[in-house]
């Protein structure tokens, strides 16, 4: 509670209320400490400009993680942020290495000690409010909502509350190919497409032992895992009669020559090796894509694959990337201004030009370029067969351990139903 109100009288120092705050990244925000809380107050302040008392010796220091590719831009957006409050405060911002996908474990583990400001996918941010880990957004919650789109603004609101900056509405896969292997009709089906990359000595890549991608065979045949109504559990009728027909398609595919189960690294090294002439990944690997194949660079839906001896089209995820702020930060006010500098437009924009990302802010997604650019054209072309993804914790092991004794091929011959009901029990657990 006292942490609450320390944030409360923080926040008056911004402006009166909160909500008046007009919609530009030069609201001060002084440091201090605190759990995020509900309201804000109206007592007299000072006006949203003026820096705040005692900002001429005041010394911030943030800690900023992102991804690894990211590291160059973070860098290049943290220093303009510097200097767009040099007039106010002094303000270090220290950036560490975290991904998106591992975000919420590390964090978890110490939020104490985690991040004042960090980059993760959409489907951590439950367990992550739970925990008591993300700071409500207090500052221009109106103005981050207003820029971005729906789908990107519900998936960082809980209980009608914004918990989190919109960054990316791209977190989804699709089919990279070189163009001078595949025609047109090659890339309908996963198996033609093995068979011409085999033909030439060359793979297809898909990460068979992450469950964020291996839902996808499910999905596409009807089946799916999702969170329970606790906001913890996480159910699914992988198990259910037609299951093990998936399973073995995911079998068929994960021993056929002209097909490798590939992690995101390895799949890059795979195309800039020339070994590996389509996989299944996302946009952040687009201008990987296009440095490898030139002018063959391609991308499409995701192709069909064999279930019981007929052709289904696999499924997918929609998702975003969104920012946090730490609940824990010891300055939270300046953190709430770091995340919204880094979701504006021209963050988005700049990241889109340097990562190839798609953008939530609805004018930087309108502009010509976003809108031709062949990655996010795939994504959107496979977005009618995905959805939202957002099981809870122990989704990600156990299919993950399903997922690696498929790309193995089975090698113990577990009967397929017990591999399921294994799983099921694992996810369910």
């Amino acid at each position: 509670m006292k942490k609450a109100l320390s944030i409360l009288l923080v926040m008056a120092l911004i402006c009166v209320p909160l909500a008046a705050c007009g919609g530009t990244t030069t609201t001060t925000a002084p440091s201090d400490s605190g759990q995020p809380a509900a309201t804000a107050p109206d007592a007299p302040a000072p006006a949203p400009d003026a820096p705040p008392a005692g900002s001429d010796t005041e010394n911030v220091v943030l800690t900023l993680w992102g991804g690894e590719e990211d590291q160059n831009m973070l860098r290049e957006r943290a220093d303009a942020f510097i200097a767009s409050v040099a007039d106010r405060v002094s303000i270090t911002i220290n950036i560490g290495v975290e991904s998106e996908s591992t975000a919420k474990d590390t964090i978890l583990t110490d939020p104490t000690a985690a991040a004042d400001v960090f980059t993760f996918a959409d489907d951590q941010i439950m367990e992550l409010y739970m925990a008591g880990a993300l700071q409500e957004v207090l500052l221009e919650a109106d103005d981050i909502i207003a820029r971005n789109v729906a789908s990107s603004v519900s998936a960082a609101t809980i209980d009608g509350s914004l918990f989190a900056y919109p960054l990316t509405a791209d977190n989804g896969y699709f089919m990279f190919y070189d163009k001078s292997y595949f025609t047109e009709a090659d890339l309908a089906s996963f198996d033609r497409m093995m068979e011409v990359a085999h033909d030439a000595g060359k793979q297809i890549a898909m990460e068979l032992q992450g469950g964020w991608y291996n839902i996808a065979f499910f999905r596409g045949a009807g089946f799916d895992a999702w969170l329970a109504a606790d906001g913890v559990k996480t159910e699914t009728n992988i198990g259910d009669p037609g299951g093990t027909d998936v399973v073995q398609g995911m079998l068929d595919i994960a021993k056929h020559p002209g097909f490798a189960s590939l992690g995101n690294d390895e799949f890059v090294t795979g195309i800039n090796d020339g070994s590996v002439i389509a996989g299944v990944n996302g946009p952040w690997n687009s201008n990987n894509a296009r440095d490898a194949w030139g002018d063959n660079y391609g991308a499409t839906k995701l192709p069909t694959f064999t279930v019981a001896g007929r052709q289904v089209q696999m499924g997918g995820v929609v998702g975003h990337k969104l920012i946090g702020v730490n609940a824990f930060s010891q300055e939270a006010g300046w953190a709430m201004m770091l995340a919204d500098w880094l979701t504006n437009y021209d963050s988005q924009v700049i990241r889109f030009e340097e990562r190839g990302q798609g953008p939530s802010n609805i004018q930087a997604a309108a502009s010509p370029a976003v809108q031709a650019d062949p990655a996010l054209v795939a994504l959107a072309a496979q977005a009618q067969y995905s959805a939202f993804f957002g099981p809870g914790g122990n989704y990600w092991g156990t299919m993950e351990t399903l997922g690696e004794i498929i790309r193995q091929g089975n090698p113990d011959n577990i009967p397929l139903q017990e591999l399921l009901d294994n799983a099921v029990a694992g996810i369910t657990s």
